[in-house]
């Protein structure tokens, strides 16, 4: 489809943000209202929503000054209203609680056959990695088609962090958003991330928000530091977090509030999509997407079958040509790997994978494109 525009952010976390909002100061404003638009959709309070991003500002500066100094200078960059920017930096994190509230106050003035457990929209994707002893040239790969929000496509990019006082880092996010949600650092680790539900999402109170987490994942020089910040402190709602090293480990960490399960590869292979696969939470996200169900299981059997075949056993394995074909996999389309518009659905709903991505972690590169991957080449970018 697109190849990603790079930017190259250094200097100061809010000379970074400036640069960041400034260079996409028209993509941060659509954003916005792609999301206002969609919050309201699900009938959720835009202002009041607001209004606790806005809060949110004072607890990331306690937690992490540099991220919140960013997220600042994105605002001042892009003259976008800093209450907006933290919106989207936040949106897990205040669109739970949200949704749960807006539905409990509906459930109460609603027969007790009519009530409804809090389902709000959540990002799809099927991510993946793979182990050295499955792959062909002996490298650890892993990557995801990211799949949400049709309009979302056009405000992607690839940011590299060239920082004296932390990793290099080439990760992609939206506009406004200074955490990266797919990328790889300096270290050779790497990050991959899928939405998830429990029945415990939506809590009261402030907790960490995912998108710090996810930078401060891409911040670690260590493989143990790399998974603190997913596991040392309880969370609002739950996300999967696929976390690997350039040496040939993987880890899945299915997140809920306060639960993390973890999940290995078997055969070299790991692969996960938008429900839980432990039985210790309630999984909720198979109920408005059950595509979930097939995706990870399908694209693990598609690239365990690349592992097995060849008739010269030196050249078996998988490598990058074949995950890029098996994430273009169109198995029940549009609810497929490679996610297209459900044209049946709302405009304000239309999803579809609007990223897809292969890191290479021992090379420290991203084989990736905008779009789904059925419509392009694959572009490369090597931090």
């Amino acid at each position: 489809m697109v190849e990603f525009e790079r930017l190259v952010l250094t200097g100061t976390p809010r000379e970074r943000g400036i640069e960041h909002g400034e260079h996409f100061a028209d993509e941060v404003a659509a954003n916005v209202e792609t999301y206002r638009e969609r919050f309201s959709h699900e009938g959720v309070d835009v202002d009041a929503l607001r209004e606790q991003a806005a809060e949110y500002v004072e607890y990331i500066d306690r937690e992490s000054p540099d991220y919140a100094a960013e997220m600042r200078g994105v605002a001042e960059g892009s003259g976008v209203d800093l209450a907006d920017v933290a919106m989207l930096n936040v949106r897990w994190e205040v669109i739970y609680p949200a949704w749960k509230a807006q539905t409990e106050k509906a459930n109460e003035a609603a027969p007790v056959e009519d009530t409804a457990e809090p389902e709000p929209p959540v990002d799809g994707c099927t991510s993946f990695g793979v182990m050295p002893s499955a792959t062909a040239d002996g490298t650890t790969y892993m990557g995801q088609n990211w799949d949400w929000l049709a309009p979302i496509a056009d405000t992607l990019f690839l940011m590299e962090l060239r920082r004296e006082d932390a990793p290099d880092v080439l990760a992609m996010t939206e506009a406004g958003i200074v955490g990266g949600k797919v990328g790889v650092n300096e270290h050779g680790i790497g990050i991959a991330v899928n939405g998830l539900i429990s029945g415990d999402d939506g809590g009261d109170g402030f907790r960490k928000p995912y998108h710090v987490r996810f930078r401060e994942v891409l911040d670690a020089e260590r493989y143990d530091d790399a998974l603190r910040p997913i596991l040392e402190t309880d969370r609002v709602c739950s996300a999967n977090v696929l976390v690997g090293h350039a040496d040939g480990e993987l880890i899945d960490l299915e997140a809920a509030p306060e639960l993390v399960n973890a999940i290995y590869p078997e055969e070299g292979v790991l692969t996960h999509s938008n429900h839980f696969e432990t039985d210790a939470v309630e999984s909720v996200n198979e109920r408005r997407g059950p595509s979930t169900l097939y995706r990870a299981e399908r694209l693990r059997r598609l690239l365990v079958a690349e592992a097995e075949s060849g008739g010269d056993p030196e050249n078996r394995g998988i490598d990058s040509a074949a995950i890029r074909d098996s994430l273009r996999d169109h198995f029940g389309r549009p609810s497929s790997i490679c996610s297209h518009v459900d044209e049946s659905l709302p405009e304000v709903e239309h999803g579809q994978t609007n990223a897809s991505l292969v890191i290479d972690l021992r090379e420290r590169r991203i084989l990736g494109q905008r779009g789904p991957p059925c419509e392009g080449e694959y572009h490369e970018y090597a931090l």
